[in-house]
């Protein structure tokens, strides 16, 4: 039964998916633009392309978004994600040669499906995830994929393009190898060369992913034991792995920015002159203000705030949505409570597993706060990378809370009112908020 279930939410991704890929304007979400020229520069030169002064123009920017992406308006000279770590664009960059010929809004459309596709193996594996870690519980891992499956705004970042889909799937298979290591299912020599593929993948994809896995895996090397020379001869032969295959971008990196500036990241911060800076916005508006801020659009922005964070959709369903969140958090520190009260209820590799996913959630909210310290970019979906947790947490909580006879009526009604909520946002504040009046 649960394959069943599992391929039906599976499919209702794949569909609402499609659907935000097709009726979602084009783009209509955040640096869209920006990404899909970086895939054209490879798809149309052969070769990466390189960030410079004018890929960004602040003000170009605004006025194209306050028209909404009219075609009068070029999208050419938005190039300011060319920094970014390649991987993702040269895996998207087949599906772009492919459907060029059939015109912009084609190809455009292929590669967003092709993010949604990238979607789709993240569910699988945070699937995977929670049956490795509860291998009993069949209702929590599918209410856990449900969940992720669902959030309005993780399916409109699903069906754009956007390397953040790509870099959440990398930090799914690295905690699934933390998992397995913590079961002693894989030996150490298997640890190593696998660690240090994703990793490797990961230096490949997107700097966000860098903290979270390395955290990840040093975690799952040390909380393995043995002998402390064996485990720092595996953290130094797998960051060696991954530096190695990481080898040609840093070498290219540091040719084309400065040796010390291999990631572009100097070079991206002088070219986005314009971007509000925190200290800026401090100065303006105040530290108490801007903390609220942080609170009130990251838990908005996460749930549903469309376009470029310009649609949000009706206050009650932020209301219903910070109860859910609210009651869950409730029960997630009765859960908390539960288990430090009686260790024995979850096995080590258990608390093990959901050690790793609670230690993705913080790396990947100190990653969040810490670049908010330079740019002031309050966008929940900077914190997809641990939506899996984030996931989890909900689920538990509120499954804490809920006599076991009712709880699989309770999430199976949660799921079909997720499903709901989607088509809401789509239909009902997306499209008719973006698309261009004739």
């Amino acid at each position: 039964m649960r394959h069943l279930i599992l391929a039906f939410i599976l499919l209702a991704y794949l569909v609402l998916g499609a659907l935000y890929a097709v009726f979602t304007p084009k783009w209509q979400a955040p640096d869209e633009p920006a990404h899909f020229n970086y895939v054209r520069t490879i798809g149309e030169t052969g070769g990466l392309p390189v960030l410079q002064v004018g890929d960004y123009d602040q003000a170009y920017l605004e006025q194209i978004k306050a028209a909404k992406f009219p075609a009068t308006m070029s999208v050419d000279a938005i190039r300011y994600e060319a920094y970014q770590p390649p991987l993702y664009y040269l895996a998207a960059t087949p599906v772009y040669l492919l459907a060029r010929g059939a015109g912009l809004e084609a190809t455009v459309l292929a590669l967003r499906l092709f993010s949604v596709a990238l979607g789709a193996l993240a569910l699988l594996v945070a699937f995977r995830i929670v049956r490795a870690i509860f291998p009993d519980d069949d209702v929590l891992a599918l209410a856990i994929v449900g969940v992720m499956a669902t959030v309005p705004q993780h399916l409109a970042v699903s069906a754009s393009i956007s390397n953040d889909l790509a870099a959440e799937l990398v930090l799914l298979l690295i905690l699934w190898l933390a998992v397995k290591r913590a079961q002693n299912a894989i030996r150490h020599s298997q640890f190593v060369i696998l660690g240090g593929i994703l990793y490797g993948a990961a230096l490949l994809t997107k700097t966000t992913a860098y903290v979270p896995g390395a955290l990840l895996l040093l975690g799952a090397a040390i909380a393995h034991g043995g002998q402390r020379s064996a485990v720092i001869s595996q953290i130094i032969k797998l960051i060696a792995l991954a530096l190695l295959i990481a080898s040609p971008m840093l070498i290219r990196g540091a040719l084309t920015y400065g040796v010390t500036d291999p990631l572009g990241i100097a070079r991206h911060d002088a070219v986005v002159a314009g971007q509000p800076t925190t200290a800026e916005v401090l100065a303006q508006r105040g530290a108490a203000r801007v903390a609220f801020d942080l609170g009130a659009v990251t838990f908005k922005s996460f749930w549903a705030q469309f376009g470029w964070m310009g649609v949000l959709v009706n206050d009650r369903i932020y209301v219903a949505l910070a109860l859910w969140g609210a009651v869950a958090l409730v029960g997630f520190a009765f859960y908390v409570l539960r288990l430090m009260r009686h260790p024995t209820a979850l096995i080590p590799t258990q608390r093990a597993g959901v050690g790793w996913l609670m230690l993705l959630l913080v790396a990947a909210f100190a990653d969040y706060v810490a670049y908010n310290f330079k740019f002031l970019q309050f966008q929940g979906r900077y914190l997809f990378p641990a939506l899996v947790s984030i996931a989890f947490v909900l689920v538990v909580g509120l499954r804490e809370l809920i006599a076991r006879e009712y709880q699989r009526v309770v999430f199976a009604l949660l799921y079909l009112a997720l499903l709901a909520l989607d088509l809401v946002c789509l239909f009902g504040f997306i499209v008719p908020q973006l698309r261009i009046a004739n």
